[in-house]
Parts: C-alpha cells; structure tokens; sequence
C-alpha cells in the first residue's frame, strides 16, 4: 500500500500534461500511486498517459465518457489504496520536494491534512497580478483545528479553496465527494471537509504547488448557463451543510459570511452571463432562500438591487 494516491483529472491536455507528470515523477519521496482518470479526452491525452504507465508501476490510467472532474475526482478515490489522498490538475506542476514534505508532517500522527500554498505561472499571463497572492495561508500558527483555520482564513483575507493545495488522510476524507455535473465543487468540498468534522491542521507557508494561469481554465472562460446553474445548485448545497465543526455563535457568523459570499458570486455570475429575466427571479428567489434559511441579514436592499440588476456590479465599488 502506497503513502500517497494522487488523483488527475485529464481532459484534452495533452499540451501540458506531459510537464505535469514529469513534475511527479520526480518526486524524491517515492511511495506513492498516480491514478490519472481520462475524462473522455479526444486528442492525444491517453497517449501521454499510456506512455507514464508502461515505464513506470506506480503510474495508472483508467477511462471513463466525459462526465466532469467532479465524476473523474470521485472515480479516482474509489480506487486509492495509499494512506494520503491529494487531487492534483493534469495542467499544472508540483514541487520536487512537495511529497518529503507533506510526508514529514504527517508524522504526527494526530495531523489528518496539510494546507500548503501555490505559486502562479507563467508571469506574463493577463491575469497574473491578480492572482498572484490568491493562495495564501494564514500565518500564526503552524497547526490549527480545521474550524480555526477557516476562521483564521476569512479574518486574514485567505480562504481559497482548491484541492490542489492540501493533502488529507484518505480516512478524514471517507465517504465525502465532489457534486457531480456542476462546476466550483471544490467550495463545497472544502467546506464539508473542514467544517462537517473537526480535523487537526498542519499549516504550511510554503508554496509546494504550481498554478498554471490558461485563459481557457473555468476561471476564466466566459461564463454560460452552465456556470449559473452549478453557482445556484452549490448555494443550496453548502447552505445545507450544518457546519458543526463550529460552535454557536461563530457557526453562525462564518456560515453568514460564507453563503454571503456565494450569494453574491451567483449574482455576479449572471452579470457575465447575460441576465434575463429567468436569472434575475432566480437571483431574487435565491436570495430570499438565504434570508430565511441562513440569516435574514443576508437580504438588504444592496443584495436585492444587485438580485434584479446584476448589471451594477460593474460599479460595485461605488454602491
């Protein structure tokens, strides 16, 4: 049984993917498994793949019909065999050392995740200067209880939630998954790893990971319905999550200050998509849901106005 599952995700990168895998290779802590999940690729992805797996054992390729990350994510940890799960993107890049490390804090034996940092490349790219500080850590403490960390992350500005950044015991996971069929299922992930349980944290200010910045990432390509409906069904989600790592009244507030944020992410969502008058009932009505589910201090006449013109969010500064 190896120490490490990596889990990738591949779906038409064969341009980077090849870098990728090279980046785990050579890892100079060894004892892991890579299970690379082609999620219905139709250029030469399963070749790259294929050629990781025929020269070296720890390397393995399984297909499925494209179903979404989410799906290829949960197909790979169904078939982990090591102590230590990590969900790695087929287009970006680990440190030599990010597994030696992540190994030695998982020496002690009560530590069930290491939160690290990443690095974005390449520099020139547009978006670079505005996602350059976009994974942080908190500092101050090198271990914190996973209701802390959260708490510590929202107060210092650094509450980022890819999976990409963190390594947990395959146990803290469990029976946890990704939503399938909806895109930013790593917000509710996040949360429901971190606040469903109470898990103890190594934190590390270091950047172990490499972000590559491609303008045809979900981040940045233009926003369809696609994206509106996962930000509207993910609002219902994680308000359904109870949050009880957290105790009354923080649960209360953090809760409010994360739905809060996803409220106003599915109202800009239907800024970039193009609102019409479907998405501007279902900007209100999601806000209502808020209002009367999670706090009634999540429905003010901003949120409404911002519900009906989403427009205005162009000028949010001066509101």
């Amino acid at each position: 049984m190896p120490a490490f599952s990596i889990i990738v995700p591949a779906y038409n990168v064969e341009h980077y993917l090849d870098e990728a895998l090279t980046s785990v290779a050579a890892q100079s802590f060894t004892d892991f498994e890579l299970i690379l999940v082609d999620d219905g690729s139709t250029d030469g992805t399963a070749a790259i793949a294929q050629r990781y797996c025929d020269s070296d054992s720890r390397f393995r390729y399984v297909y499925q019909p494209n179903r979404g990350q989410s799906a290829a994510r949960n197909l790979g940890t169904s078939l982990t065999t090591g102590t230590y799960v990590y969900y790695m993107d087929s287009d970006d890049l680990i440190d030599t050392d990010t597994l030696s490390v992540c190994h030695r804090e998982f020496s002690n034996p009560e530590i069930d995740a290491v939160m690290f940092e990443a690095a974005v490349f390449p520099n020139d790219a547009p978006m670079y200067k505005q996602e350059v500080n976009g994974y942080r850590r908190p500092l101050g403490s090198a271990t914190l209880w996973s209701d802390e960390f959260v708490v510590e992350s929202l107060r210092q500005g650094r509450y980022f939630v890819s999976p990409c950044c963190f390594i947990t015991r395959r146990s803290a996971i469990g029976n946890l998954r990704f939503i399938e069929g909806i895109v930013y299922e790593d917000n509710h992930f996040f949360a429901a790893l971190l606040l469903q349980q109470r898990l103890k944290l190594a934190v590390l200010n270091q950047a172990l990971f490499k972000r590559r910045l491609r303008m045809d990432s979900t981040m940045f390509t233009t926003k369809t319905l696609h994206h509106y409906n996962s930000m509207y069904r993910l609002l219902h989600e994680v308000s359904a999550l109870s949050f009880i790592a957290l105790d009354p009244p923080e649960r209360a507030r953090i809760k409010q200050e994360i739905i809060g944020k996803t409220l106003g992410d599915l109202h800009f969502a239907s800024a970039l998509v193009g609102p019409d008058l479907k998405l501007r009932s279902m900007n209100v009505a999601a806000t209502w849901y808020v209002a009367t589910h999670i706090s009634p201090r999540l429905f003010s006449a901003k949120r409404l106005l911002l519900a009906l013109v989403p427009e205005l969010y162009r000028l949010k500064p001066e509101l």
